[in-house]
């Protein structure tokens, strides 16, 4: 029997939201090949589209933890699929130069810099934030939110005018 986080998670990759994301190329499970060698249960790959830019590939990979997945957010860096490692920092997205995109996306200056992305959906930088939490207008993770939130919300961010490639 799969542990509860896990039947959790493979539950919510059958949404309808997850599937329409998946059927209109947004994002998507990585399963075979691009794993790295015995890649198992609770870490999982995903990728996501990214808006054309000259010379930056047009999806990143993110190597999520799931650890406890429903009650703690996921965690994890952005995934070189080539090389099966954490994706180099020149190859990281960049963006407009203080925008939420550059912050979310950023290599420096925290604890967890290239291990995570800076955002409230992801449990490292979380942990260094309790005062995320509280904070109105944040979107913080809670047990509400789905692999699809977080998918959406970083997808989004790869689509935006911020993005500006890598």
């Amino acid at each position: 029997m799969l542990p509860p986080d896990q039947r959790l998670f493979e539950s919510h990759l059958l949404l309808p939201e997850y599937r329409d994301g998946a059927a209109k190329g947004l994002w998507g499970q990585v399963v075979g090949d691009g794993l790295p060698q015995d890649t198992a249960w609770p870490n999982v790959v995903f990728w996501m589209a990214a808006a054309p830019r000259q010379g930056a590939p047009d999806r990143y990979h993110v190597a999520l933890n799931l650890s406890g997945y429903g009650t703690q957010p996921p965690t994890g860096p952005l995934w070189d699929p080539v090389t099966k490692q954490t994706l180099a920092f020149s190859k990281w997205p960049k963006g407009k130069p203080g925008s939420r995109f550059a912050i979310v996306f950023r290599t420096d200056g925290f604890s967890f810099a290239g291990k995570a992305l800076y955002h409230p959906y992801d449990r490292s930088p979380l942990s260094d934030h309790p005062e995320w939490r509280s904070e109105p207008l944040r979107p913080v993770w809670t047990s509400s939110h789905t692999i699809v939130d977080y998918l959406e919300e970083f997808q989004s961010l790869l689509m935006s005018g911020d993005y500006l490639g890598m």
